[in-house]
């Protein structure tokens, strides 16, 4: 074999040995890259936060009850007393405030009653129980057969049509509760009926009738405006 042939076999041997050698270390900074960018496992007892693709079972939250509300713990404290926000009477920065649906649901040792309501802000609300239920500025009495009546009382409410373009702008275009619903297709075991009026001088008030004068916590959810009324059930012997 001539010199030049040795000399070309010879550089071919190393051209062959470096590109080898390249690719080993190209993948090797590969896994070390991959390895960087993957976070590490959770340790025993952290909390793994799941996906939006991970599969669940059921469309629900895990303590979503019947009505959409996610807590399954009452409200407030159970009294028969006057419940009131902490700024009743004042309207607040509400926008476009009006009933638009009431849900019912039963827990464990309590019911919830939801009214719902288009628009935003945060109105404050009154509740308490009366003898003489009337309709809103006529004072015309209301009777639904129910032995107890608990009026509650949203302040910072308007009709629609009374609503100017901003305010129809915070609004989802749902239909207010016709003055005078009576709604009594609920899930409950001590309300029979809750009447909804239409707002009358920037407030709106529901009659909601019950079998007896039972405790009772109330509060407001925001986005979208929720009055939530918790009523007390007997224990079980």
């Amino acid at each position: 074999m001539s010199t030049s042939s040795q000399t070309f076999n010879i550089r071919l041997s190393l051209a062959t040995i470096l590109i080898a050698g390249l690719f080993i270390a190209g993948c090797g900074q590969g896994d070390d890259a991959a390895d960087e960018e993957r976070p590490p496992p959770p340790q025993a007892g952290e909390e793994v936060t799941v996906g939006p693709e991970s599969e669940t079972e059921g469309d629900a939250e895990p303590d979503e009850d019947a009505t959409g509300e996610v807590s399954t713990e009452p409200v407030g404290e159970f009294s028969t007393d006057l419940y009131e926000s902490e700024d009743w009477p004042a309207f607040g920065e509400t926008y476009g405030i009006y009933p638009t649906e009431v849900r019912s649901a039963v827990q464990d040792g309590f019911e919830r009653i939801v009214i719902q309501h288009s628009g935003s802000g945060t109105p404050s609300y009154m509740a308490q129980y009366t003898d003489d239920p009337g309709e809103p500025g006529s004072g015309q009495p209301i009777d639904t057969g129910d032995s107890a009546y608990l009026e509650v009382i949203v302040s910072g409410t308007a009709a629609p049509e009374t609503l100017d373009e901003d305010d129809l702008r915070n609004t989802d275009d749902a239909e207010m509760l016709e003055h005078g619903t009576q709604i009594t297709d609920l899930e409950t075991e001590a309300t029979g009926t809750v009447v909804s009026f239409a707002p009358w001088e920037a407030t709106s008030n529901y009659i909601i009738g019950l079998d007896e004068q039972r405790p009772y916590a109330v509060t407001l959810l925001e986005d979208p405006v929720r009055i939530i009324i918790d009523i007390q059930l007997d224990d079980e012997e």
